[in-house]
């Protein structure tokens, strides 16, 4: 069996951002027809590179369906897969027990382990194609990519992964579709997925493709008459600044929990991080004594005021309406369930603060 093979990956605020990948197999019937099936996938918290190898591992995958070994080739834009197979890094890497030539452990090994096996059965070779330059299928796969990064970042009930594949159908076909969908969309600034993308995707203040973000409304009750009002943030970095309601006289190292001014009812799903501002020690000289407070939104009681917990460094003075801290609010963690196991089939890193030997 004859394939051709076209896979992109995409992360939404590089690393640790929501991420997807796309592919297109292809195969030629016996009749002369070209079949294609559309694969993608997106993660809550991924990188780019294991989104460009998830787009590869998702193909050859498919290929079980056809039941005997394929040939072909496999068309990438990420050197980072292509040069590892065209220029056997990944034949290194296992030979000297997957290290770099720079003694250190091989990113995504689990990935680059499930690829080899995906790719054993086959005869498949790598092509390197440039990115973003108009190669129909690369657009595609990108597109693919990116809209499952996008959906997958927008889900409040903790972002999990999803996979989805389309039917076998004639590639003329497919074609067509896509640009019949690249033309409806072609006058909307975004789409049904976009305009529900993930925050996470948005506070990164760093794409190449911003998106819309749905509004989020905080209900919040002032317990001071003294401070500013709160304002919706401006900044690429989202953060709303909090000020003091008290006046404060603190001597070097005493501990004070300092009023802030207002209760909230946070978004269901949500909760608050609190942290100084940049300059909150230099004007203050105060540290934030348990250095990230997080905030969920079960603390809504009418009297449940933000406080904000400080250690002084120096003899110093908070005055009512200083901004001493400031707050965002983050997705909250999802459910977990621990799986007890004897071995955890990775390779061991070597212990805390190794990677930073020089």
């Amino acid at each position: 069996m004859k394939v051709t093979i076209f896979t992109d990956g995409a992360a939404r605020g590089n690393p640790d951002g929501p991420g997807g990948y796309g592919a297109i197999v292809r195969y030629q019937t016996a009749d002369g027809v070209i079949m294609e099936k559309e694969l993608s996938g997106g993660f809550p918290s991924t990188t780019n590179n294991r989104m460009e190898l998830m787009g590869v591992i998702a193909a050859a995958e498919c290929l079980g369906e056809f039941g005997e070994p394929c040939e072909g080739l496999i068309w990438s834009d990420s050197r980072y897969v292509v040069d590892a197979f065209t220029k056997h890094w990944i034949t290194n890497w296992k030979r000297n027990g997957w290290v770099t030539a720079s003694k250190t452990p091989v990113k995504n090994q689990d990935l680059w382990n499930r690829l080899l096996t995906a790719l054993a059965p086959h005869s498949l070779q790598f092509r390197w194609v440039k990115g973003h330059a108009d190669h129909p299928e690369n657009e595609r796969c990108d597109r693919l990519a990116t809209t499952a990064a996008d959906h997958v970042g927008w889900s409040l009930d903790g972002g999990e992964p999803f996979i989805q594949a389309s039917d076998w159908i004639p590639a003329e076909t497919a074609k067509k579709a896509d640009a019949a969908g690249r033309k409806t969309t072609a006058g909307k600034k975004q789409d049904d997925v976009k305009l529900a993308a993930s925050a996470a995707v948005h506070a990164s203040g760093n794409l190449s493709n911003p998106v819309q973000e749905p509004v989020q409304t905080i209900r919040i009750r002032y317990l001071s008459d003294r401070i500013d009002k709160l304002q919706p943030p401006t900044n690429s970095a989202n953060w709303i600044d909090l000020r003091a309601a008290e006046d404060v006289d603190l001597k070097k190292g005493d501990f004070r929990l300092i009023r802030l001014g207002v209760a909230m009812k946070l978004p269901a799903g949500y909760e608050a991080h609190v942290v100084p501002r940049s300059s909150t020690y230099k004007n203050f000289g105060i540290i934030q004594a348990n250095h990230h407070g997080v905030i969920d939104n079960a603390y809504s009681g009418d009297n449940d005021e933000w406080m904000v917990p400080v250690i002084a460094m120096r003899d110093t003075q908070i005055h009512v309406n200083d901004r001493i801290c400031q707050f965002r609010i983050e997705r909250r963690q999802p459910d977990i369930l621990f799986e007890e196991v004897d071995h955890l089939d990775d390779t061991d890193r070597g212990g805390f603060g190794t990677t930073g030997i020089q």
